[in-house]
């Protein structure tokens, strides 16, 4: 397979990502980008590029190698149904759904229709927090003891956004489930989750929270603790600390430039990065050449279906935890 030949569905903020990505590789193309707020007569990339404003446009299609899924979220599964009769090669972004059966429906299809389908969560393929799982299964740590990572954005989201979010556990922690199961490969078997709204009362009206600790068993014996907000003033705070037997790693925040400044009035650095897109600007770009590594055949370590579902199974484990102030058990 010479040139690969791509759809996109869905062109807001993380399908420009992708897209900007998918332009700078050699031998791939953005054959058709789907989008309802799309004009028909858009030149998006260059002339050969088609737009669409429904999925309907490709399903008599032949020549698309796979499919970038960057739609709002409440469309993934059925997206996914729809195209997996006629192609094999589907990303989507994460959450595939907020709902544990409509996962298991789309797990049985993609195993009964061979699919190869990879779901959007980035920060694995960040080159720090790869480092870090070889360490861990180098053994530089011996036995993990306890893991911590602190995950706080600068500032919340909107309020339409949030109430369509699934709430703080399965949108923003989701991703620190995700990666405890993928730096330890152990399962969450306990959860603890205290929470509440501190920063905008208005998220509290959503019926969300803005501020937690989480607390987590492992089962291979280790325990972890996860503290998130929806605002850290002083910029996106992405840190992940490993204690083991044999001593400690951390990965630190990525700051907006390396240098320090040194007076008679003290030390100063700079601050974190400014949000998700620079901080994991490296890890969307692995990502997404891991995907089309697979189109053509090559063998890769990805995130799965059951991995979506596993993480879904611990945020809602969360809620209930934090509605019941009490540990959950998996």
């Amino acid at each position: 397979m010479s040139q690969i030949q791509l759809a996109l569905i869905g062109f807001g903020r993380i399908g420009k990502i992708h897209a900007e990505n998918i332009l700078r590789m050699r031998d791939v193309e953005i054959a058709i980008v789907i989008d309802p707020l799309i004009e028909s007569d858009s030149q998006l990339f260059n002339n050969e590029t088609e737009t669409g404003k429904d999925i309907e446009s490709l399903l008599n299609r032949s020549d698309i190698d796979g499919v970038v899924i960057c739609s709002p979220s409440k469309y993934h599964a059925d997206q996914i149904k729809t195209l997996a009769p006629n192609i094999k090669n589907i990303f989507c972004e994460k959450p595939i759904s907020l709902d544990l059966e409509e996962i298991l429906s789309i797990k049985e299809l993609s195993i009964n229709d061979g699919l190869n389908l990879h779901i959007g969560f980035n920060r694995r393929y960040d080159p720090d927090f790869q480092k870090l799982k070889n360490n861990i299964h180098n053994g530089a740590v011996g036995d993990i003891y306890q893991i911590t990572i602190t995950s706080r954005d600068p500032s919340p989201p909107t309020i339409e956004y949030i109430k369509d979010s699934g709430g703080l556990f399965l949108d923003m922690t989701i991703h620190d489930f995700d990666m405890i199961r993928y730096l330890t490969n152990a399962e969450i078997v306990e959860i603890y989750a205290k929470g509440k709204c501190m920063i905008d009362q208005n998220i509290g009206s959503s019926g969300d929270i803005d501020t937690a600790i989480i607390n987590l068993k492992l089962s291979n014996g280790a325990i972890a603790s996860i503290n998130n907000s929806r605002k850290a003033v002083y910029g996106y705070d992405q840190r992940i600390e490993v204690l083991g037997s044999n001593g400690n790693l951390q990965a630190g925040n990525q700051p907006l430039h390396t240098i320090n400044k040194g007076t008679n009035n003290g030390f100063s650095s700079a601050n974190p990065k400014n949000f998700f897109i620079d901080r994991y600007a490296n890890s969307y770009k692995i990502e997404m050449q891991n995907f089309i590594n697979t189109i053509r055949g090559e063998k890769a370590s990805y995130s799965t279906i059951n991995d979506a579902l596993k993480t879904l199974e611990v945020g809602i484990a969360a809620k209930k935890s934090l509605t019941k102030n009490k540990p959950i058990q998996l």
